[in-house]
């Protein structure tokens, strides 16, 4: 990983939980050690759930400066094969998941890092990153948002709710997310008149970014996810800071 990606602050990592209207959502919290005052953010796995690669993106995130949470929004499922997560992904209760996540922003503003005044943002690759338009249009909780290739895409109509900024992020070999779909969003974007900015990466399939920091892929997917994560963070600072 390139050395200039973060902050690399010292980290702690925990087990975190919180309750959205009686329903407990099981956690992931990082966070930087030294404990000051950091812009907080939800992160949002695909369809895989809350696995050993989300909690190390979760850590990536903490060593960029933020307070950073990945909820397990898919109820503890992990499913390893294609045909069982599609499953999982499509009998998901979405409008459920949305209050989830805005429970989620209200449990970082609980902790004395982030401070009931402080700013959230809210990030999803794949399922996770149509959950995250959803969020950011029916939800005021959040200050920003960051979309990875959505796999979920909301009624254009509900676009029309989206108050924060958008970053979005696209690999031109995805099949998942194809470009027919990504100019139909962006065309409602504009329709809107929000505020987005759209990146695409040259030859990046579906999840290019979605990648442990020490996991071994081909080197331009690598230096295409660490560029995607360089926007990230930058977007984020400007917009939470």
């Amino acid at each position: 990983m390139s050395t200039d990606l973060t902050d690399d602050h010292l980290i702690v990592a925990l087990h975190a939980g919180y309750e959205t209207n009686g329903l407990y959502t099981n956690a992931f919290l990082a966070r930087p050690a030294d404990g000051k005052p950091r812009p907080g953010i939800i992160l949002l796995s695909g369809m895989h759930g809350l696995s050993r690669r989300q909690r190390e993106i979760t850590r990536l995130y903490a060593r960029a400066g933020f307070v950073a949470l990945s909820p397990d929004y898919m109820g503890g499922q992990l499913p390893e094969g294609r045909t069982e997560a599609l499953q999982a992904k499509n009998s998901l209760d979405v409008n459920l998941v949305v209050d989830q996540l805005a429970g989620g922003a209200a449990f970082l503003r609980s902790l004395p890092f982030v401070g009931r005044a402080g700013k959230v943002g809210i990030m999803g690759f794949c399922l996770g990153g149509g959950l995250v338009l959803l969020a950011v249009a029916r939800t005021k909780a959040f200050n920003a948002g960051i979309v990875y290739h959505q796999s979920l895409f909301p009624d254009p109509r509900e676009l029309a709710g989206i108050e924060c900024k958008l970053q979005c992020h696209y690999g031109t070999e995805d099949h998942s997310t194809p470009r027919e779909e990504v100019e139909a969003f962006a065309h409602a974007m504009d329709s809107y008149s929000k505020t987005y900015e759209l990146y695409w990466y040259q030859d990046m399939g579906h999840s290019f970014a979605q990648i442990a920091p020490d996991e071994d892929v081909p080197a331009p997917r690598r230096a295409a996810s660490d560029l995607s994560y360089e926007r990230s963070f930058a977007f984020l600072r400007r917009e939470l800071t």
